[in-house]
């Protein structure tokens, strides 16, 4: 019996496949941190747009495109709304246990994978409607001091443009949840053991 129990414990632990509740705990504050970066650059890239627009709105420049640049203010709040309910990080409280606070970071890995990918409708929809309104605004009112050949150019390349940025914003997006997908699967290897 001795012989049994001395091999038990000599037997070699591999530490890298234990997870304590210090290790969950950084793996929360990391994802938690980059989860803010994140949202503080949709933040910026939003207020930028949004002052650009009330200053060209209130310039008096690009009167034709007036309500489409409110239409897209507009699906800018909209869409910060949703960064904020969405994908806003939720903290992991401090006194729980190791298996809940497992528990809670997966449901906050799954939380922001299903809104991440999901993105298309929440974050790009709503900009589509005012980016379609300006592009036939574009293309209808031509440019006179350009030939009409080279103003249905730059209207393809606008198109063109428009198309290349929204599928890469979807890209981005369906790559983080891809990410978070991975995540999960190490996490459920982890919980099995």
């Amino acid at each position: 019996m001795s012989d049994v129990k001395a091999l038990w414990q000599n037997q070699t632990v591999e530490e890298k496949e234990m997870i304590t509740l210090s290790d969950i705990r950084d793996r929360a504050h990391k994802f938690q941190s980059r989860i803010r970066w994140r949202n503080v650059a949709l933040y910026v890239y939003s207020a930028f747009n949004i002052a650009a627009s009330f200053w060209l709105i209130l310039s008096g420049r690009l009167v034709a495109y007036r309500y489409p640049m409110l239409l897209m203010i507009g699906a800018h709040l909209f869409v910060l709304w949703q960064v904020n309910r969405r994908i806003g990080a939720r903290p992991l409280p401090e006194e729980l246990a190791a298996r809940t606070a497992l528990d809670h970071h997966r449901s906050e890995l799954e939380r922001q994978r299903n809104a991440l990918s999901n993105a298309w409708l929440w974050y790009i929809a709503p900009f589509m409607p005012a980016l379609i309104w300006e592009l036939a605004i574009r293309a209808i009112t031509p440019n006179p001091n350009i030939p009409a050949f080279n103003n249905r150019i730059i209207v393809f390349y606008l198109v063109s443009g428009a198309i290349f940025f929204w599928t890469a914003v979807w890209l981005a997006f369906s790559r983080a949840a891809l990410k978070l997908q991975l995540q999960l699967e190490q996490l459920k290897r982890v919980a099995a053991e």
